[in-house]
């Protein structure tokens, strides 16, 4: 084989790879880093059952809406009667429906004998004035809308803040899990730095049995760590009804930077959970007008056009063919006016309740105003603090890491005992998980804070990969 075709067959075989890595890559879940997190939010909005189920309460109460302004359009109907029944009968014959035939004439003897009738009509009702029933009624039903909507909004609300605080979860035990393996690291490097101390006859074999257990014991614990991640992630999983997430792919933003405190002015009108209880006062006040002009009169608007067939002739001969055949033709058109006018107690005391449910949903707008202006306020004191500390946690951790390198050297020197220095390395892992953890609380703080306000975005707007 000459060098050409050895170098085409190798620049072949290198373009197969390359096609054989990019299918790969691109047949793999994805994973997501901070700013797909807000991919992360839409995929669980998408995919989680019960915002599905709001949104479809939510088009149900739109649909009432509709269908109440519908009332405003006629009815027509249209019926067919048949019926074979006695000679007495067949003159005012009548069933449930929608017919009251007329047909045959009188008779003055009593007659078993069956005769045919039949009939058919179109009935047309029309009520356009309704004294604001109508009005009323479609200012109910567009209440109980508006309040499906911003319960839809409230489900969406809390689903983020669940998603993206187990998101802060995930990234605070990554952090935790990169801390505990440098104190495994620390504790590996005690024991050599031991073994051959107590080699040396510096210090006493106990010390080696008990870094052994130091660090069987920092394993053990960043075991329970890395199972509490799985957990975790396995709990975003669930909320995002997806097995497409492959990885969360964090990098230390989250401990690198801290969150700006938002402007101070409540942001609370956002907040759809006080939306809600709006509305449904609203919504309640709209039902006691419905209920104040149930007892108004009705107007209605009626016409008629129907034929109708007989067994029976005018001078009371029988014919049964005629029976089943249209003889006659009427119409007629008509204003009916009904007044229910021992209704209005039974009004009364329905207002009367209808009232008491307003004034309990007034006490409940208020209520919930107060509770969420004063999670409000503990929200904006939890960030604030936890600003305030995350300027100090640095302090501590560096002197703890400076106590743990002096006390290293001493003990290595003989100038100090096991418990010293074990001492100083707890103190040092508990300064850098506090840290850790710090600084991703004040991110936990803002997106409370964000939440409460009912705007997501004044968290999420901050995250940079």
């Amino acid at each position: 084989m000459n060098e050409k075709t050895k170098n085409v067959d190798e620049e072949k075989r290198g373009f197969g790879m390359a096609i054989f890595v990019l299918l790969s890559f691109l047949l793999m879940k994805p994973a997501y880093g901070q700013s797909d997190l807000i991919s992360l939010l839409e995929l669980a909005e998408n995919n989680y059952p019960l915002i599905a189920a709001r949104q479809a309460e939510a088009e149900a109460a739109q649909a009432s809406v509709a269908l109440e302004k519908s009332t405003l359009l006629p009815s027509l109907d249209a019926a067919y009667q048949a019926n074979y029944s006695t000679y007495n009968n067949i003159t005012g014959m009548s069933y449930p429906g929608q017919l009251l035939p007329i047909s045959g004439p009188p008779t003055t003897e009593n007659f078993n004998n069956p005769v045919p009738g039949s009939a058919v009509s179109l009935l047309l009702k029309w009520a356009p004035l309704t004294f604001g029933q109508r009005t009323a009624s479609v200012e109910y039903n567009r209440k109980l809308y508006e309040k499906q909507l911003a319960g839809l909004e409230d489900e969406v609300l809390r689903l983020k803040f669940r998603v993206a605080f187990i998101y802060l979860e995930i990234a605070s035990t990554k952090e935790l899990i990169e801390v505990y393996r440098k104190n495994i690291e620390r504790n590996e490097f005690n024991l050599t730095q031991i073994h051959s101390l107590v080699a040396a006859g510096l210090r006493p074999g106990v010390d080696s049995l008990k870094f052994r257990g130091e660090l069987s014991k920092a394993r053990t614990e960043l075991y329970q760590l890395e199972n509490l991640q799985e957990t975790q992630k396995l709990e975003l999983r669930e909320l995002l009804v997806s097995d497409e997430v492959r990885d969360i792919n964090l990098n230390s933003f989250f401990v690198e930077n801290l969150p700006d405190k938002p402007a101070d002015p409540s942001g609370l009108p956002g907040n759809p959970a006080l939306r809600m209880a709006q509305y449904e006062l609203e919504a309640n006040q709209a039902r006691l007008t419905q209920i104040s002009r149930s007892w108004t009169p009705k107007l209605e608007l009626w016409g008629t056009t129907y034929a109708r067939g007989s067994g029976i002739l005018h001078d009371g001969t029988v014919d049964k063919a005629e029976g089943w055949s249209f003889s006659r033709y009427n119409y007629g058109v008509g204003l009916q006016l009904a007044f229910p006018i021992l209704d209005i107690p039974k009004v009364k005391l329905q207002t009367n309740r209808q009232e008491a449910i307003v004034r309990s949903s007034e006490s409940y707008l208020r209520q919930t105003q107060i509770a969420l202006s004063k999670e409000e306020n503990i929200a904006l004191n939890n960030l604030e603090t936890s600003l305030r500390v995350a300027g100090e946690v640095p302090v501590e951790y560096e002197a703890a890491e400076s106590a743990f390198r002096a006390l290293q050297t001493r003990y290595t020197a003989g100038l100090t005992d096991y418990s010293d220095l074990i001492q100083a390395q707890y103190d040092l892992l508990r300064a850098e998980a506090g840290l850790k953890n710090t600084w991703i609380s004040s991110w936990k703080s803002l997106l409370k804070l964000a939440v409460i306000r009912g705007d997501v975005n004044l968290f999420l707007n901050q995250i940079q990969n």
